[in-house]
């Protein structure tokens, strides 16, 4: 079975059953502490992936090291994703999860990359154009890459504007190099 399909069924069997309970905003924090753990910790990552780790090993660590941090519900899903051998899907469930969430609130996600920090004022800014253009909710995301030199990259779900420094430089040498 293709691999999306396979996070998919379990993002939407997870985000109905969180629906069914009524706990879905508890879910959602949740399924961000989790996201951005496996994003931070490469280790946590790697128990994931590991192909050497016993199921119940796994089960284990996530219990052990998420206790008191996520919700009992949760740390089930996470333990039937391990018995079902999926786990190494599990930040392609996790970001479907937030994903069905997004859409079912109205909400654009947004990642605003620069090179520098932005102001405050200067995110807002972006929000609120984002905002008016798509007439949604947003949820911005922003990070730094030094190597854009200058300038951003606005990612507004699957629309992309560079507007990067290093971009435009790429393409001036790619015009001279043309051009030669």
């Amino acid at each position: 079975m293709n691999q999306s399909k396979i996070s998919v069924r379990y993002a939407k069997a997870f985000f109905e059953f969180a629906s069914e309970k009524g706990i879905v905003d508890t879910v959602i924090a949740d399924v961000k502490l989790l996201s951005k753990s496996l994003n931070e910790i490469a280790e946590l990552a790697e128990v994931f992936q590991s192909p050497i780790v016993k199921p119940s090993s796994k089960k284990s660590f996530v219990s052990a090291l998420m206790k008191g941090k996520i919700s009992q519900d949760t740390i089930v899903f996470l333990n039937l994703v391990i018995e079902n051998g999926r786990e190494m899907f599990m930040q392609d469930i996790l970001r479907n999860v937030l994903d069905i969430y997004r859409k079912t609130q109205g909400i654009t996600a947004v990642t605003l990359t620069s090179a520098t920090p932005l102001s405050k004022k200067q995110e807002q800014a972006v929000v609120d154009l984002v905002k008016k253009q798509k007439n949604t909710e947003v949820e911005l995301q922003t990070k730094i890459d030094p190597s854009l030199m200058g300038g951003f990259i606005l990612r507004v779900e699957d629309e992309q504007y560079d507007a990067s420094v290093s971009s435009r430089l790429k393409q001036i040498k790619k015009e001279l190099i043309a051009n030669n």
